[in-house]
């Protein structure tokens, strides 16, 4: 499933960005934040009557009636949860937590706590439910609705857990604490701000929690210990949560009527933007870095993430009181909802980019099912191989780059393939010679696989990581190697002079240290037409999902003097259909025209790759895959054809 959807919509939609797409009456007020369902067709969210009655409504994407109502006794201050079967949590001040039926809102069941409940819920990888209430415990529910534990705080929980990514649970406490509980629900450490905590907390890449107090303070606190990282004060209660951008920034707003843009390694302010009222909204940041935040003036505010200048602003002027506490949330068009206390639900137009891919944590729970949890993308996939394919001539030669990272040496298959392509319809190099370099020094060289003798077997090693075989007479070339951690480059040219297609692969083998692995490859090629297009696959395995940021330079290449480049790629991802044939899942045409410029740069950065001028023609995506088998199709607008690099990395 693609981390970003490519390519802007503003032109589909015909809206000026910053404008009401539609709003929808709740009869009632609203602090709670809108919920998407796994579809993308349903918001779900809950309010609170003049009469003090609860109505949890699910409400079409494009505003029409609502798909049912929910009534209940008592309001509904929590958000909605969305479970990946589209089951919605969401508790209320009768003191019942409820799973809805998403396709009618009828309870598939419910847990009285005895007590109010304005937590939102997490929920866990392994579909563990955790919230808080007013009975003072932090609640375990599983997916069936039977107690799996119950915590005991000091107070009641206002806030809503976050789960990182590995199990453990935050939240803080009207008891001024902050609590790190583990999954079996014991008690992992505690922090004691002074005052309480109503916040959610936000989980960054390296696992830090932030969260604040209203002490007036923002908190970023090590996992491991709760010890303190860093703490900023602010000049009012902090009761928005903290949100992380894609370039680690802490953004929130606090009751000082300052929204803050925090370094993430010390606090630091990087700049701040002073509204006219007091700020309860949990920010949500978009994949081309634009913040969205409302305020209790009833304005809905888009600030530029360079300096916290503002976009845009559009008033919620549909009814008196239009004090914004709901968190916005942005969906893969690009479209802003959130709710208000006038008793509006808004649907508010973007510009085509949605919720930041990158950023660990860029809403209010983190994504637009609200969900809670921390990505375990992060170490979960590896890369199991990589390859490349091209047409190279006699006098060429094919680079490849690899990166391996990790611990102690761990083995990897190279294999350098021409004649053994016969077998797929492709006129393949009749006589490859694969040399492995580190840095500038030849470490291995092959030119016919077979004659490899001692150290790892070839055909074995082959085996055991799932390569096709090779025909023990070919003059197909491969070597089998124990690598540390490092930069490698593959060079597969021709040994008779005879050029072809070439086919480079590197295999992650399964001997040696399990903590190295393969984390990149780049190859730069001639790109021709049709099949003599670039090619680049991975096989990304593991029991998660991977982020992949994914390349095609072309334009990019001049600034190392490199002539005769492709002057404007089209890049295209696929994966094998069920019956047959391959699935397009993304595309992309100029690196900014997805609107994700942000959330590329900042992932660039992440891996160290070369930026990307703004005004270029390169491509690039940032993608969240399940394990299987991908491909990268390089080619020409207009069949045009030249020199060109194609990247994939693995994002930590």
């Amino acid at each position: 499933m693609l981390a970003c959807l490519l390519g802007s919509l503003t032109a589909l939609l015909g809206q000026t960005e910053g404008t009401r797409q539609w709003s929808y009456a709740l009869s009632g007020f609203t602090v709670s934040s809108p919920a998407l369902s796994p579809d993308g067709q349903t918001i779900y969210i809950g309010t609170e009557t003049t009469g003090r009655a609860g109505r949890i409504l699910a409400i079409p994407s494009n505003g029409g009636l609502p798909r049912w109502v929910v009534n209940r006794p008592q309001g509904i201050d929590a958000s909605p949860t969305v479970d990946t079967d589209g089951t919605v949590y969401i508790g209320g001040y009768d003191g019942k937590f409820l799973a809805l039926n998403p396709a009618n809102g009828v309870p598939r069941w419910e847990i009285n706590v005895g007590a109010f409940i304005t937590s939102s819920a997490a929920v866990s990888e392994g579909g563990v439910i955790y919230f808080g209430g007013g009975d003072s415990n932090l609640w375990a529910v599983n997916r069936d609705g039977t107690v799996r534990w119950r915590f005991a705080a000091g107070s009641w929980i206002d806030s809503s857990p976050a789960i990182g990514a590995d199990g453990t649970i935050y939240f803080g406490c009207n008891d001024r604490i902050v609590y790190a509980v583990t999954s079996a629900g014991l008690e992992k450490w505690r922090f004691d701000t002074g005052s309480p905590v109503p916040g959610s907390p936000a989980i960054g890449a390296d696992g830090t929690v932030y969260i604040g107090s209203l002490n007036q303070r923002i908190y970023a606190l090590n996992p491991v210990d709760g010890s303190v990282k860093w703490q900023r004060l602010t000049n009012g209660e902090v009761r928005a949560s903290p949100v992380v951008g894609a370039d680690g920034t802490v953004y929130l707003g606090s009751l000082d009527r300052n929204f803050y843009a925090l370094r993430p390694e010390d606090g630091s302010e990087r700049w701040r933007a002073t509204f006219p009222a007091e700020i309860w909204s949990t920010a949500a940041v978009r994949n081309d870095g634009v913040i969205i935040v409302g305020a209790d003036d009833g304005i809905v505010r888009a600030l530029n993430p360079g300096d916290g200048s503002i976009r845009w602003g559009y008033n919620t002027a549909t009814g008196p009181g239009n004090l914004i506490e709901s968190s916005p949330i942005v969906v893969s068009d690009g479209s802003i909802y959130v709710g208000s206390l006038d008793g509006f639900l808004y649907k508010i137009n973007g510009n085509g980019a949605g919720l930041s891919g990158v950023g660990t944590w860029p809403a209010f729970r983190r994504d637009a099912a609200r969900g809670g949890r921390a990505s375990t993308v992060s170490g979960g996939g590896r890369l199991l191989n990589l390859s490349t394919r091209a047409q190279v001539s006699g006098s060429e030669t094919l680079i490849a780059g690899f990166v391996v990272q990790g611990g102690d040496e761990r083995v990897h298959l190279m294999r350098g393939i021409g004649p053994a392509l016969s077998a797929f319809g492709l006129a393949g190099m009749p006589d490859p010679r694969l040399q492995v370099f580190s840095g500038n020094i030849v470490i291995a060289t092959n030119e016919d696989w077979g004659t490899n003798t001692g150290g790892f077997s070839v055909s074995e090693t082959a085996a055991a990581v799932g390569a096709f075989p090779l025909p023990i007479d070919s003059n197909d070339a491969a070597i089998v190697l124990p690598l540390s951690a490092g930069l490698y480059y593959t060079h597969i040219t021709s040994v008779d002079g005879r050029g072809g297609v070439a086919l480079v692969e590197a295999y992650d083998a399964p001997a040696g240290d399990p903590r190295s692995r393969l984390v990149n490859v780049s190859t730069r090629g001639r790109v021709g037409v049709g099949a003599d297009s670039l090619f680049a696959g991975v096989s990304v395995g593991g029991p998660r999902r991977s982020r992949l940021l994914m390349r095609a330079i072309g334009p990019g290449l001049t600034q190392f003097g490199v002539g005769g480049v492709l002057a404007r790629p089209t890049m295209m991802l696929f994966t094998p259909a069920a019956g047959g044939g391959q699935t397009l899942l993304g595309t992309n045409t100029g690196w900014t025209s997805s609107g994700a410029v942000y959330d590329i740069a900042a992932a660039a950065r992440l891996v160290q790759a070369f930026p990307l001028l703004e005004s270029s023609a390169d491509c690039a995506m940032v993608v969240t895959v399940e394990p299987g088998n991908y491909t990268i199709q390089v080619s020409g607008v207009g069949n045009t054809t030249g020199e060109a690099l194609v990247e994939i990395y693995h994002l930590p």
